[in-house]
């Protein structure tokens, strides 16, 4: 059984790798897509989607193929703007989403973003 200090800096070193963490995420509140509802943004996220192979999972128009529909309203997580970009730069631990981050500038995963919630509301407006 470990002694009492040992569990204490374990659980504080839980801590702070759970602030660290939190800390460095986007959330909802904090950061807004700002090519919200522009079309060039659009056009040129679904050039960046095809560029960087998602279509390969997501198919041509995010559809969905291997890899889930983007364009619906029926996700896992509540896919806000800022779910979405995380999505993307950091991947999906246990999926084979990968990270672009490495790949790609944050201005670049925005209009991907702004992409995929295009074609959501296209859909919704059926």
């Amino acid at each position: 059984m470990p002694s009492p200090l040992f569990a204490r800096a374990s659980v504080l070193a839980l801590a702070f790798s759970l602030a660290f963490c939190l800390g460095n995420a986007v959330t909802a509140d904090e950061v807004k897509n700002p090519y919200d509802r522009d079309g060039a943004a659009a056009v040129e996220g679904k050039k960046l989607f095809l560029k960087m192979g998602c279509y390969a999972c997501h198919g041509h128009e995010a559809e969905g193929a291997v890899g889930p529909d983007l364009t619906d309203d029926e996700w896992i997580y509540q896919p806000t703007d800022s779910m979405i970009f995380n999505a993307i730069a950091k991947g999906r631990r246990g999926t084979v989403m990968s990270p672009f981050a490495d790949k790609l500038k944050p201005d670049e995963i925005w209009k991907i973003v702004e992409f995929l919630r295009d074609k959501n509301r296209q859909r919704n407006a059926k």
